[in-house]
Formats: structure tokens, sequence, C-alpha cells
């Protein structure tokens, strides 16, 4: 089954990655935050980084210079959330380069 809504996976991305507590809650919120903004979510992966934390990281499509924005604001908004103790972003170009 085809599905005419898959981005290539070529087109430009940007990541955000957050370390939070492990909260289902708290992941709830900070991916509602995509959706309220329109943002496309292509990817989103979490892991546990100890027994009480885990890394979150979400790639949304960043083909226009608008979406940066968006999603360098949401980030901001994000990080003043109860339990984000770090979150950055960054293109996924220029992760994959460091």
């Amino acid at each position: 089954m085809n599905s005419p809504n898959l981005t290539p996976r070529t087109a430009p991305t940007l990541e955000q990655v957050y370390l939070v507590e492990r909260d289902a809650g708290l992941l709830c919120r900070i991916l509602g935050l995509y959706a309220a903004r329109g943002v496309d979510v292509l990817h989103v992966d979490y892991a546990y980084a100890a027994q009480q934390f885990m890394r979150l990281q979400v790639s949304v499509a960043g083909t226009f210079e608008e979406t940066e924005e968006v999603v360098r604001v949401l980030v901001d908004k994000a990080s003043t959330f109860v339990g984000v103790l770090a979150a950055s972003d960054q293109p996924a170009a220029q992760r994959r380069a460091a």
C-alpha cells in the first residue's frame, strides 16, 4: 500500500532533542505543541537516558524558514514545562556533519 503523504527522506528536516523526566503526560504536552501549530512531524523517537529520565527526539519537515522559526519557538516554550531538563534544535544535516 502506498501512502501519498510520505515525505521523501531527502527532504530537509529539523530535529529537536529534549531531556525530560519519565512522564507520558509531559510527552503528550510537548507533542501537542507541534499539533497545535500545525507542524508536520516526520518522526518521533524516545529512549530512556536513565532510570528517571528519557530523551525525546522529534524530526519535522523544515523546508521553509518560517518552519525553522516556529520550531525554535516550540523548543523555547517546551523548555519551560516542569520536567523538561534540556531542549535543543538543529537542522538534521548539521547534526550529521558534526
